[in-house]
């Protein structure tokens, strides 16, 4: 009597060992998914700007102290840059970041420095001008405080790094043991046809679930480093606005608090926005980016956005506007968030004295919107690399950013048939342009097409 394969040893045995590797692959699989995902979420991104801002905070708390004692600023002014180093170092004391200061070591730093800032508070209700002795005392603490904020970024920096050190070799470790159980696999399913059809189903979903966990990943990193770049001036205005309530409460008047009420609604509508651009910047490279075109009034475009800068910034603000044409056919969102970075930029990297100008013109077919500032400008030899992602130049070392903005702008431009011009002298300033065609109403139908 023939038995039947699947009854016979070998063909049980093959079974067996395929069955095995079968699981010890998907056990692979499911590590190598669970070392990707060790990156999501991660903080690091959250210290080091955290602490950046912590520094930055302490720094001008420590320039006001002097500044009041010379009679140049108000107690008002020394009290809100204590109250804002406050709230930056209590986000160390709550939440996420929490264990991850802990982890690095840094819980007895930051409570050191909770117990010396509150150690002021009652002191700096009263203090007066002439009270040198607290205003020094005062002033010492703000520059400890400068300190162990930026040692606290630098061990959030080399912890990222660690961590992401140790999530690569990992992946490699379990590719190589994936590779190894794929080779066994495909070996002893020559004994069996059937298992070996149903086993390579199994990878192929497999591999796609894994592919998809890592464009979940890639596309959380990217959002992670785009927030940190682009949400901070909407933050600001909330922050300041919400601030200000505090201090003057019921002391403000309705027209007072509808204007500062409606200054966190626009800044919480510009944060939806952002958050759109931001996930359409993370799909540009996979080409899944959403471009539409519709009519917009350039003019109140880019009116728009300057608006919303804080108000501090406004006034640094030279606006030539009136030659941009009043109908233009573009995605708005995706170029207001192009101006918006431009903009950031030219206040970020220029003193806080200095203006800058922003104009807009046509010149032939091409609309132009420029932005120029008086700051550290950009080396010569690095002008060619600027444009690429994560790249930062020289002149920009111990100011905040990632280095993905002007990436991000050009590729804005090229989805709209146009470049990003830039002019720089080193120490001088810079300028950089938007060029790009300038379609008109009834060219709708055929640039809506072109888009697709």
């Amino acid at each position: 009597m023939t038995l039947r394969p699947w009854n016979s040893r070998p063909f049980l045995v093959a079974t067996i060992a395929l069955t095995v590797l079968f699981l010890l692959l998907l056990t692979a699989v499911f590590r190598l998914a669970v070392n990707e995902n060790r990156l999501s979420g991660e903080p690091a991104e959250g210290v080091i700007w955290f602490s950046s801002q912590g520094q930055y905070e302490a720094m001008r708390l420590a320039d006001t102290a002097l500044l009041y004692e010379n009679g140049r600023v108000p107690r008002a002014e020394l009290v809100l840059r204590y109250d804002l180093l406050d709230s930056r170092l209590g986000l160390f004391e709550a939440g996420q970041l929490t264990n991850r200061v802990a982890h690095m070591g840094y819980d007895d730093e930051v409570a050191a420095l909770r117990t010396e800032l509150e150690s002021h508070r009652a002191t700096l209700a009263n203090l007066q001008r002439t009270d040198e002795p607290a205003i020094v005392e005062l002033h010492d603490m703000a520059q400890a405080a400068a300190q162990t904020m930026r040692d606290l970024a630098n061990a959030g920096m080399l912890d990222g790094r660690q961590r992401q050190d140790s999530v690569r070799d990992a992946r490699r470790r379990i590719l190589f043991e994936v590779l190894g159980y794929l080779i066994a696999t495909l070996a002893t399913g020559i004994l069996v046809a059937i298992i070996l059809v149903r086993g390579l189903r199994t990878t192929v979903r497999a591999e796609a679930a894994l592919q998809h966990e890592r464009e979940i990943s890639r596309l959380h990193r990217a959002f992670t480093s785009v927030v940190s770049h682009q949400f901070r001036t909407p933050l600001s205005i909330i922050d300041s606005s919400a601030q200000r309530m505090l201090r003057r409460g019921a002391a403000m008047t309705v027209d007072e608090l509808t204007d500062r009420i409606g200054k966190i609604r626009n800044a919480c509508q510009r944060l939806t926005r952002l958050m759109e651009s931001t996930l359409n910047a993370a799909r540009l490279d996979q080409g899944e980016i959403g471009f539409t075109i519709r009519p917009a009034n350039l003019h109140e475009l880019v009116a728009s956005v300057c608006d919303g800068q804080p108000e501090d910034d406004q006034i640094r603000m030279v606006r030539l506007l009136d030659a941009l044409p009043r109908q233009a056919l573009v995605d708005i969102t995706l170029l207001e968030q192009a101006v918006q970075n431009l903009i950031s930029n030219a206040l970020k990297y220029s003193p806080g004295e200095t203006s800058i100008i922003v104009r807009g013109s046509t010149r032939g077919s091409d609309v132009v919107i420029e932005v120029e500032d008086f700051g550290v400008g950009i080396p010569a030899d690095e002008i060619g690399f600027i444009t690429e992602r994560f790249f930062r130049a020289r002149t920009a070392e111990g100011i905040a950013g990632t280095g993905i903005g002007l990436n991000f702008v050009l590729q804005i431009m090229q989805l709209h048939g146009g470049r990003l011009d830039i002019r720089s002298t080193e120490g001088k300033g810079s300028v950089f342009a938007l060029v790009f065609p300038h379609k008109q109403a009834e060219q709708r139908a055929g640039a809506t097409a072109d888009a697709h």
